[in-house]
């Protein structure tokens, strides 16, 4: 099973992805690993921030693998269709403007996830951050 590596503001957790759910999409990120990008809060979803991952590898995934509408705390989301993931610090949905939208299940934190999740519970005063992601070895 694979692992990365997630630091927000000097806050790092260890989260697994989620293969077996999501065999395309999860390949599909950690191709594009490492990275570095602004994450943002969203406007529809909920306790959720979002990031981009813009490289051809998550663009290449033909289809959502499993869709979920609902998001859990500390898992990670993916719409590669839109270059994007979210991460979610308490309740949230994958919601648009559009209304109920579905992405899959790609990773889940699974150490150190208190101390990020309150990190990102404070973005939503403080603004966009920083997220670095990164292989684990």
């Amino acid at each position: 099973m694979r692992h990365i590596t997630i630091e927000v503001d000097g806050v790092r957790a260890v989260a697994e992805l989620l293969e077996t759910n999501a065999p395309r999409a999860t390949a599909a990120l950690w191709e594009s690993l490492p990275l570095t990008t602004i994450l943002s809060h969203t406007k529809w979803s909920g306790a959720v921030c979002g990031f981009e991952v813009a490289t051809e590898h998550m663009r290449d995934v033909p289809a959502l693998e499993h869709p979920v509408c609902s998001i859990y705390p500390g898992t990670l989301v993916a719409r590669p269709d839109r270059s994007e993931v979210l991460l979610s610090y308490g309740q949230s949905e994958y919601r648009s403007n559009l209304g109920v939208e579905y992405g899959t299940r790609v990773g889940r934190l699974v150490e150190n996830a208190e101390p990020l999740l309150a990190v990102l519970g404070r973005m939503h005063s403080q603004g966009d951050k920083q997220i670095h992601i990164r292989q684990q070895p």
